[in-house]
């Protein structure tokens, strides 16, 4: 109640609500005209899918970007979303006449994508009220957009025109907002209309009308639009008025509503943010290049280079000031012998000005040779000049295929930012790949992985064909890759299929594992599979030579993963020998097959257009098809020994090869944490600080299946289940009397480096969801982690820890008062400030990922790249980061929540 015993009523304004519109697609009621065509003509059915293209329109015009969906199949009763989309546009921004747009479109294998209709509606209601919740329109079929017109395609009727139904929609949307007063005995009758609600939408399908189902934000109270006031309004009240507005956003007051400070007016700059003009002038003058003399002998004094230190300490994603930008351009030639000042200068650069562009140009030839890192950040979407990127390109040039390798998916990624197809970065990735059969291998399958992409998928596809034809071009080895690549697609393609047919099956694990073994055998419909000599695509120096579907298992799991032993060559491929994948073949008929496929490879020029008019399932098809017809089903370098090292430990024993295959989940973060792990492990090896990692190998083979490399090992909640502490399940393997805790101390030792280690890339990475399901042991003591669908702070569990250090584990390193809980510290700290030297890398390696299919990167970049630089805390001496860290596990350590939703999830498990 109000002060005077009035209903009090409390709401925001629009021009106070800093957010970006949303708006979240569920799901299409109705049948498709494809797949009404189909069913009334009885044809053979065609994979269909349908996308959702969202718009802003006001004033005649389209507002930002539009927003899209991703593809749907689709069925006789429509298809299924369930995804948000954010758009670039924030609601303070929204003008009063703003609607949102949608358009339907369908994807038929053998057709051209068709326009299927469109609906609109305004995000205004006539009262000025932000609409919110459920909505629910009709499409239009065969209606285009109209940006000057969109009332025309009001996916609603007016209140008058709708059916009782629409009738009793309008007043549940006004109960549920507390417009209207609640009676718990009336409202129990008047819900039942949620089931003529459901009869209705049968109705409809019936009737042959599409429902596009939406969901719009709610706020804790009704936004009504208001216009920024202009600063001119904001004086002519007087001067007061903006002290009032200033106390009142020191104070955070609000909503506004009675008694809230209503009477306080908010003054609206909208040049906030912008460069001063006058001063932007100013530097412009100074810069010129044709006035006064150039002193290329300047050197800047004592507190002049204090402040130069600073500014080239600053994270690459920390945009320079006007003072500093003035303060490089002035001693650029002073600074040419410092490798880490050139990606600052180059940001200092105007390169609308064609003298100021020509005389940066000609200074970068110039420059010292420089790093890495500062090659993968002009690389970057900040720096768009061909030139700079042409000049980190030749850095690269300089590294070696086993160095690219680590940053091969960053630099599949960097081609988004490209100005052309045929741009130098792609020719150097496909030149490398032309003479490294491994390099070529992971590209093909970085690139394929991206076809499904609407905004990427088609240079994806044109670099590919790049690949293609340098393949074709590359003599007898060129040619036994891509036979490799071919028969590494007909793999997958029959994984997929087998992967479909037991889920299809519903069958439990233990009958789909059977059934899995019926279909690989020799009279199953995939017995290719127990013959097939292969690269294996996680190490393409492994020869697979067949399947053994005895020893092949499905794990209990929703997706039913399946576990793929095969037999493996002992020896690497020889990709120099005349047959390098030929067994019991003779020699000529592998010289046949790969010549069956050259005229494939001479084709792939094509491939552009077919990605551009079908969608990716009609290219993984493609692909298959292209597979039978070919007629077979830096820093990182280190040391020598430790790449041997690291080879014989990925290569298989005892001639088997175990791999995971996985449908279903979409493993490109996975891969990317993953990938970020390994180059972290390689980075504390490089300062001689091995902690034991197991940075096994994921490769995405599509946006929905992929391949998992399988390491022996245990979760900590079955061990713990099983044998109750983590001694106990040790000593099956590593028991010594004499040793600590009677085990071996080498095996207590990795165990407490493991974990230091992933603790503090967990931290770093922000990674989520820690639970004792997904930390796995192997029995020489080492600790990893699994799963990572949640990464930088995100995490589905209340009060996350900022690691995850259980009791068991700390109580496995003898309590914290022992030795190797001290070492684990000591490790962890150590840890934490090598990697903090080497920042500037990590945070370009994440900001190439920007445009990247992870949601926690491609939403928000520029936030992604923040949350990373808080967690390395750039701004702290070593000495500071170690008392961080160490703070960081006291409160790990001692954390009490974790405990409970342990406890929880545990039951949950049982129970499930």
């Amino acid at each position: 109640m109000g002060s005077k015993g009035k209903p009090e009523w409390r709401f925001y304004l629009s021009c106070d609500v800093d957010l970006q519109v949303k708006v979240r697609v569920c799901s299409l009621y109705g049948c498709l005209p494809g797949v009404r065509r189909k069913h009334d003509l009885q044809e053979a059915a065609q994979p269909t899918a349908a996308f959702a293209v969202a718009q802003l329109v006001a004033g005649g015009e389209v507002l930002g970007l539009e927003a899209k969906t991703t593809y749907a199949e689709t069925m006789l009763e429509g298809c299924n979303w369930s995804e948000w989309l954010t758009f670039c546009v924030k609601y303070r921004d929204l003008p009063p006449d703003a609607f949102l747009c949608l358009s339907l479109y369908e994807l038929c294998e053998g057709r051209a994508m068709a326009l299927v209709g469109c609906s609109s509606m305004p995000l205004f209601s006539k009262k000025g009220r932000l609409k919110t919740g459920q909505q629910r329109l009709q499409v239009w079929e065969g209606a285009a957009l109209d940006p000057s017109q969109p009332q025309l395609l009001l996916g609603k009727p007016s209140l008058s025109q709708r059916s009782q139904v629409g009738h009793l929609e309008h007043l549940v949307k006004l109960y549920s907002r507390g417009d209207v007063p609640r009676c718990d005995w009336l409202d129990m009758l008047a819900f039942k209309v949620q089931r003529m609600r459901s009869a209705e939408l049968q109705e409809a399908v019936q009737q042959q009308v599409l429902l596009l189902s939406l969901e719009l934000p709610v706020f804790p109270h009704a936004v009504l639009y208001q216009q920024p006031l202009s600063a001119a309004a904001v004086v002519a009240q007087g001067p007061g008025v903006a002290a009032a507005s200033a106390a009142a956003a020191a104070t955070g007051q609000g909503p506004w509503g009675p008694g809230s400070g209503s009477d306080i007016i908010r003054i609206h700059d909208p040049e906030v943010g912008w460069e001063n003009p006058a001063e932007l002038k100013a530097a412009k003058l100074a810069r010129s290049v044709t006035r006064g003399v150039i002193d290329r002998e300047l050197k800047p004094n004592s507190e002049e280079r204090r402040r130069i230190a600073a500014v080239l300490r600053l994270p690459p994603n920390k945009p320079l000031q006007a003072e500093a930008k003035a303060l490089l351009w002035r001693f650029r030639f002073s600074l040419v012998s410092e490798k880490r000042a050139l990606t600052k200068f180059l940001k200092c650069v105007d390169w609308s000005d064609a003298q100021e562009a020509q005389q940066a140009s000609e200074l970068m030839q110039q420059w010292a040779p420089i790093e890495v890192a500062d090659a993968l950040e002009l690389l970057s979407p900040d720096f768009k000049n061909d030139e700079v990127r042409a000049h980190a390109v030749a850095t690269l040039q300089a590294k070696d295929d086993d160095e690219l390798l680590y940053y091969l998916l960053q630099l599949v990624q960097a081609l988004r930012f490209e100005a052309f197809d045929d741009s130098r970065l792609a020719r150097f990735l496909v030149g490398r790949a032309a003479a490294n059969p491994a390099f070529a291998i992971f590209l093909h399958w970085y690139l394929f992985t991206e076809w499904e992409d609407p905004e990427f998928g088609g240079r994806a596809s044109a670099v590919h064909s790049g690949l293609v034809n340098a393949l074709a071009g590359a003599g007898r080895v060129g040619e036994a890759v891509w036979l490799a690549i071919r028969r590494q697609t007909d793999m997958m393609s029959q994984l997929a299929y087998i992967s479909k047919e037991l889920k299809m099956s519903r069958f439990k694990a233990t009958r789909a594992t059977e059934r899995m073994r019926e279909m690989v055998a020799e009279s199953g419909p995939c017995s290719e599979l127990a013959a097939l000599r292969v690269p294996l695509p996680l190490q393409p120096s492994t020869l697979l030579e067949g399947l053994l579907p005895q020893d092949c298992t499905c794990f209990k799991s929703a997706q039913l993963p399946i576990k793929l032993v095969f037999k493996a060559a002992p020896q690497p491929i020889d990709w120099t020998s005349p047959a390098p994948l030929a067994g019991s073949v003779h020699a000529a008929a592998a010289a046949a097959a790969a010549a069956a496929a050259a005229p494939l490879a001479a084709a792939g020029s094509n491939w552009p257009d077919a990605a551009a008019a079908a969608s990716g399932t009609q290219l993984r098809s493609q692909a298959a098809a292209a597979a039978a017809a070919a007629g077979d089903a830096s820093p990182l370098s280190g040391s020598e020994q430790q790449q041997q090292q690291q080879q014989q430990q990925q290569r298989p024993a005892a001639g088997r090869c175990v791999v995971i295959y996985k449908k279903g989940d979409d493993l490109r973060q996975d891969q990317f944490v993953l990938q970020m792990i390994s180059l972290m492990d390689n980075l504390l090896k490089r300062e001689n600080l091995d902690l034991r990692l197991t940075p096994y190998t994921v490769l995405p083979t599509g946006s929905d299946d992929g391949l998992v490399q399988f390491v022996p090992s245990a979760p900590l909640s079955r061990i713990l289940a099983e044998h109750r502490t983590i001694h106990k399940f040790l000593a099956q393997t590593q028991a010594d009397p004499q040793g600590p805790f009677g085990l071996k101390a080498e095996a207590l030792e990795t165990f407490v480096r493991s974990c230091a280690g992933y603790c503090v890339m967990t931290y770093i990475l922000g990674v989520g969801d820690r639970h004792l399901d997904n930390l796995m042991l192997a029995p020489d003591g080492r600790l990893f982690h699994i799963d990572f669908g949640y990464i930088l702070g995100n995490d589905p569990k209340p009060f996350p820890p900022p690691m995850k250090l259980c009791r068991e584990m700390i109580e496995a390193m003898g309590g914290q008062d022992s030795s190797y809980y001290v070492q684990f510290r000591m490790f962890s700290c150590e840890a934490y400030n090598i990697l903090r030297k080497s920042a500037d890398l990590i945070l370009s390696l994440f900001h190439l990922m920007a445009g990247a299919s992870i949601e926690a990167i491609r939403n928000n970049p520029e936030n992604a790249m923040l949350k990373l630089q808080e967690k390395l805390r750039l701004d702290f001496d070593d000495e500071q980061a170690i008392e961080q860290m160490q703070a960081l596990i006291n409160e790990s350590a001692t954390a009490l929540m974790p405990q409970i939703v342990e406890t929880t999830h545990r039951w949950a498990q049982y129970w499930r």
